[in-house]
């Protein structure tokens, strides 16, 4: 398959998505400036167990598996997010703003507002258009296939260092950057055919992984001990890439440890979502218009759930293991969190797949995105069509 079928299989979902990242702050953005810049400090204030900022929106279904919802910045016309994370150590959400009207033209404004009040400070101008929060610091990053890194500061919004990946063969086109936390103080870094563990204190490359030829990287994710490294891989073919694979390493040393090549996870489109959990790795992969979720083990990545993948992909698609167009997976607080298109959000148990509480919410309450869950405020935060979301998950999902 080529990248114009990934591309055409793609376009409802995209669709939605732009939906979702469509502008969620709480008002326009002038031009930030680089002495205004200085002025940010962001993360003083901790996330409120109660009282937040926002509305409340729609409460889902009745009973005790309800899970209700406040919408803590609602979409604004005047303004494109591009991307933006939710870093719960310190209760503050980070965006990246465009300046002009459609989120992947750019340049962005990076700024953070806190969960708990809502208040909103602006940083400077960056031209990448993706951010994440990994070991302690945001990280910038893309478009696709822009070989630079951003490092940046939580509290100020003030680049730190640069890192520069291998420059991408133009014929293989624009291949996504992956970032994820690494043990001591590091953060793994990849893009297209090579994988950076990079200190974040110094920036010095501290392990360096390169994938096998006809292979690129689609995703990666750490476990939460900082043991083990899960990756995404995709094949590359002419005009681009198409099938998975999800290889295991060593979080510290880049010594690979085992592989999974089934063939439900080769009929993927194009790479899959991995998301770490201790013992394991959730891997969710599209087939085409639908997708399918498992759970890898880590000693030999062999399925753990559902226990009979294949049946599953041949029953209709409107379960937690096999939906139309999307799913979104996260974990914290020993659970699992997913959201997907048919309105699935739940929590399960990490390793089996067994449901602590689910409920399904209209499509119009769809959460596009998990963005992190909250352990400490029993919180969990998304992306849905009202902007971004606070949702209170039922008791009997934590650990």
């Amino acid at each position: 398959m080529n990248a114009t079928r990934a591309l055409t299989v793609g376009t409802a979902l995209l669709a939605l998505l732009a939906t979702a990242c469509a502008a969620q702050t709480p008002a326009a953005h002038p031009a930030a400036s680089t002495a205004a810049s200085s002025r940010v400090r962001c993360g003083s204030a901790a996330l409120a167990t109660a009282g937040p900022a926002g509305s409340a929106g729609p409460a889902g279904s009745a009973g005790p598996a309800s899970w209700p919802h406040r919408v803590l910045q609602h979409q604004n016309p005047a303004a494109s997010v591009s991307d933006q994370v939710v870093d719960t150590a310190t209760g503050v959400a980070y965006a990246l703003v465009s300046r002009t009207r459609g989120p992947a033209r750019g340049p962005y404004v990076l700024d953070c507002s806190t969960l708990r009040t809502g208040a909103v400070a602006q940083g400077r101008v960056f031209r990448q258009a993706s951010v994440a929060v990994a070991a302690g610091y945001l990280w910038l990053y893309g478009p696709p296939g822009q070989p630079l890194v951003r490092q940046v500061s939580p509290l100020s919004l003030a680049p730190i260092r640069s890192i520069r990946l291998p420059a991408v063969p133009t014929r293989h086109g624009q291949p996504p950057v992956a970032i994820a936390a690494g043990p001591g103080g590091s953060v793994w870094i990849g893009a297209f055919q090579t994988m950076l563990r990079v200190s974040t204190a110094t920036g010095t490359v501290l392990a360096r992984v390169r994938l096998s030829a006809g292979l690129a990287l689609s995703g990666m994710s750490v476990d939460p001990a900082g043991q083990y490294l899960y990756v995404s891989l995709a094949h590359l073919v002419a005009g681009g890439i198409e099938g998975a694979a999800v290889a295991e390493y060593d979080a510290s040393s880049g010594r690979h440890l085992a592989s999974a090549v089934s063939r439900l996870i080769a009929d993927s489109v194009a790479g899959a979502q991995l998301t770490a959990v201790p013992g394991g790795v959730w891997v969710s992969f599209r087939t085409g218009m639908l997708g399918l979720t498992m759970v890898l083990r880590q000693r030999d990545l062999a399925v753990l759930a559902p226990r009979h993948p294949a049946t599953v992909a041949g029953q209709p698609a409107d379960s937690i293991f096999h939906w139309p167009m999307y799913t979104t997976t996260s974990y914290a607080g020993g659970a699992l969190w997913l959201a997907n298109q048919v309105g699935i959000v739940a929590c399960l148990n990490p390793l089996t797949g067994g449901v602590r509480a689910m409920e399904r919410v209209p499509q119009a309450q769809l959460v596009y995105q998990i963005l992190a869950a909250d352990p400490r405020s029993r919180q969990l935060f998304g992306i849905g069509a009202a902007g971004l979301l606070r949702i209170t998950p039922p008791p009997r999902c934590w650990n």
